[in-house]
């Protein structure tokens, strides 16, 4: 399996048969690592967790042109502002709520929650658990209010019990780490590697701090796992074990 950073929230997953190709949250390409992404697809598979600009771009309904084998997963809450542009029933597009599952053998999506408008994935693919959080994590900023503060906490772990408790163990799990919230900016990704197994996290939306989140010693859970900042346009192989 192969895994590509495109940019901020943007990232790409290739089984190692070629057989699959799913994007997450595409938004910029400053790298140009998509073309080449794009051109060997033989499923494509694009996922949107929320219509924020920065996860819901419409270059991606272009690719469909690239790829006949295309669905697009997208957060159910995108669905008026997609219906305004286009005429949805000509589009191969399921949109999920939380809670709701959509899978076609090769691929199987889950959609959990998000502290955020949307939703968050679990996709299970090639015989692995990936997790892309969009942009739940616990959203407290330094400067609010303490009630604000112990709310976002309180929305974070409520949503984050019903991950744990459907799947103790993920083998990826990409999330934000924003070091632009202040404070512990960490405690969403800390929280998260306390609750849940993960074999590799990756830490996402850093709005090019990515110096800060990448002090994994910040969250990392020494009892398993590792962490890894890939930067936009790199990649790494996960083999099998």
């Amino acid at each position: 399996m192969r895994i590509t950073c495109i940019g901020h929230s943007g990232f790409a997953i290739e089984s190692a048969d070629g057989a699959e190709t799913l994007i997450f949250d595409y938004y910029t390409d400053h790298c140009l690592v998509l073309e080449p992404i794009l051109s060997r697809a033989r499923q494509l598979r694009v996922l949107v967790s929320h219509s924020h600009r920065d996860h819901l771009c419409h270059d991606i309904f272009g690719w469909r042109d690239r790829c006949a084998d295309t669905h697009y997963v997208i957060a159910n809450e995108c669905r008026r502002k997609l219906a305004r542009c286009m005429n949805l029933a000509d589009w191969p597009i399921t949109f999920l709520h939380h809670g709701e599952d959509w899978g076609d053998g090769g691929v199987q999506v889950h959609a959990f929650g998000s502290t955020d408008v949307g939703v968050s994935y679990l996709v299970e693919v090639e015989g692995r658990r990936v997790f892309h959080a969009g942009d739940f994590t616990c959203w407290q900023f330094e400067d609010a209010p303490q009630a604000e503060q112990r709310k976002a906490r309180g929305d974070f772990h409520a949503i984050l019990r019903t991950i744990a408790a459907h799947v103790p163990h993920i083998d990826v799990a990409m999330m934000p780490v924003v070091p632009n919230l202040g404070g512990d900016f960490a405690y969403g990704a800390r929280e998260f590697l306390r609750a849940v197994r993960c074999d590799l996290f990756i830490p996402m939306h850093t709005w090019g701090r990515d110096r800060e989140a990448a002090q994994f010693q910040l969250y990392r859970n020494p009892l398993h796992g590792t962490c890894r900042y890939l930067h936009e346009g790199s990649d790494m192989i996960i083999s099998h074990q």
